[in-house]
């Protein structure tokens, strides 16, 4: 039921990332607003994650996610419904976070829910179906325009069409209400230290601070750039929706494949290697999307470097809840997660005037900087560390 949960969610996220900041530029504002709304939806994000998690230690894992999936549906309707812009802000910040209380609660549940050895099957399976359900959403997103303009006399690529397209999109979300009510979630004990207490002693263990520089980084290359890429192919390469919404998709289905074979390597390399050379091997593809005029080319500049980059996302999310108590994941995943999203803040508002300033190639090359740095540290921090564990458990 949880997964059934999460492929409804992330339908809706699909046609969210290929049509809204189309979508915000097509009501007459420009990159620097953009970037401005979508940092404050990243840092509402992160900020809110700490809440996030004592709420969800407070009511419980299943009712905090309900909870996330009623404020995000109203935030959406209200955000596709306003071109006011200081309603726009408000709501984006809304929505973001909204979005903090599924980040947080989800991984949490999957870690509490499962055994040691089911775990990388799970979180990898976890990302299949997200994968799929994003890929989905990606080709609804880019081609409903276009098949809106055919039965009416709408412009395919005028906000009034992707506004349709958004609140349509909203149905999954009211969909997903139904398999979480059927959802029964394992009893964790209350734990035996306050919040204020947990967080306190994470953020004094030098893991966890080490963990925390690794999402900055990686969180500062995230907004630099990726909130862009459907801007950057509409803007420089002259891409449509329906274009950009295949080449999304195409991503998505070649991310799902390779997420098949994640488990495997993963035992046979190692979470950290595997995870660290994957983010390095995407920033030539990175490298290669900026460097060219021509669409095709671009297209798989933007598939291989999506599925390079995000097969490191579920090792990422097992690994960090592994290396603490089960009283201080939800705390962990907050911290971690709080991090990340405001560095993707802050890097969004930084990528948002670069681009309106007509500096659409240097976010994506700032972005392969704090990739490979994030990626490095990453194995010199925590490559010795996972095979401490694994020697513990052969023990």
């Amino acid at each position: 039921m949880f997964l059934l949960y999460v492929f409804l969610i992330s339908l809706n996220l699909g046609v969210y990332k290929v049509i809204f900041n189309l979508y915000i530029l097509r009501l007459g504002y420009t990159e620097d607003f953009l970037g401005l709304i979508l940092s404050l939806t990243s840092i509402a994000t992160g900020v809110f994650s700490i809440p996030a998690a004592m709420i969800c230690d407070m009511i419980g894992r299943k009712r905090t996610l309900l909870l996330s999936c009623l404020l995000l549906v109203l935030s959406l309707i209200f955000l596709y419904n306003t071109t006011i812009k200081e309603l726009l802000v408000f709501f984006s910040i809304l929505y973001g976070a909204s979005s903090s209380l599924n980040i947080v609660t989800g991984s949490t549940f999957m870690l509490e829910n499962s055994k040691p050895f089911e775990r990388m099957h799970l979180f990898s399976m976890y990302q299949v179906l997200y994968t799929a359900a994003t890929m989905v959403g990606n080709l609804l997103g880019g081609v409903f325009p276009a098949i809106l303009a055919k039965i009416t006399s709408l412009d395919a690529s005028g906000s009034l069409a992707y506004r349709i397209t958004l609140l349509l999109s909203l149905m999954t979300i009211m969909f997903s209400f139904l398999p979480l009510l059927k959802i029964q979630e394992r009893p964790i004990s209350a734990p035996k230290n306050k919040s204020s207490y947990v967080f306190r002693t994470l953020l004094k263990s030098e893991l966890v601070l080490k963990m925390i520089l690794v999402y900055s980084f990686y969180g500062m290359g995230w907004g630099l750039a990726l909130p862009y890429f459907n801007v950057y192919l509409d803007v420089i390469i002259g891409a449509g929706s329906d274009a950009i919404g295949v080449i999304f998709s195409l991503g998505e289905v070649f991310m799902m494949i390779a997420l098949l074979f994640l488990p495997q390597l993963t035992e046979r390399f190692g979470k950290i290697r595997i995870a660290s050379v994957v983010q390095l091997l995407s920033i030539p593809f990175l490298v290669m999307f900026i460097s060219t005029s021509w669409l095709w080319i671009a297209g798989f500049a933007y598939i291989m470097r999506s599925v390079l980059m995000n097969l490191a996302n579920p090792i990422l999310n097992n690994f960090k809840l592994e290396i603490v108590t089960e009283e201080q994941r939800a705390s962990m995943n907050s911290i971690t997660w709080m991090t990340c999203y405001v560095f993707v803040g802050i890097g969004t508002f930084i990528g948002g005037h670069m681009l309106a300033g007509g500096n659409y190639r240097l976010p994506f090359i700032l972005t392969c900087g704090m990739y490979a740095a994030a990626a490095i540290l990453y194995y010199v921090r925590f490559d010795k560390i996972e095979k401490q564990q694994i020697a513990v458990e052969v023990q």
